[in-house]
């Protein structure tokens, strides 16, 4: 049997929150959550990643590394149909993060509470597709 895609993407560079992650999803929305630590990661399983239904992406992944921003221009450029989510503990005054918001990308703020996080995924998953 072929397991169908997760509909979720997380790319964060926190080990604790890729373990998290899934775990919350699943037991709130009884949804997979497929995870990476790296924008190079994201981008080599891009069959799934294009396939998911919502992206949750971390902005600052460390330094001198591709960012948040970067994953998000390489969805659009593939064609993502998905909902993007930024997830950020100190990135919102990025102007690209703001131009994005402009756009309808929501921003999480870290630490989320998993209530409101619950919420915009659950929310992000009934309007797309």
């Amino acid at each position: 049997m072929i397991k169908e895609p997760a509909r979720i993407v997380f790319l964060d560079d926190s080990e604790d929150l890729r373990a998290l992650m899934p775990v919350l999803l699943a037991s709130e929305l009884s949804e997979d959550c497929r995870y990476f630590a790296s924008v190079m990661e994201f981008e080599n399983h891009a069959e799934e990643v294009l396939r998911a239904r919502v992206a949750i992406l971390d902005i600052n992944l460390g330094a001198n590394v591709p960012d948040g921003v970067e994953a998000f221009h390489w969805l659009v450029d593939h064609g993502f149909q998905g909902t993007v989510l930024f997830f950020t503990g100190h990135a919102r005054t990025n102007p690209q993060v703001a131009l994005a918001e402009k756009h309808g990308v929501a921003i999480l703020e870290k630490p989320a509470h998993p209530d409101k996080l619950i919420s915009v995924v659950r929310r992000a998953l009934s309007e797309t597709r």
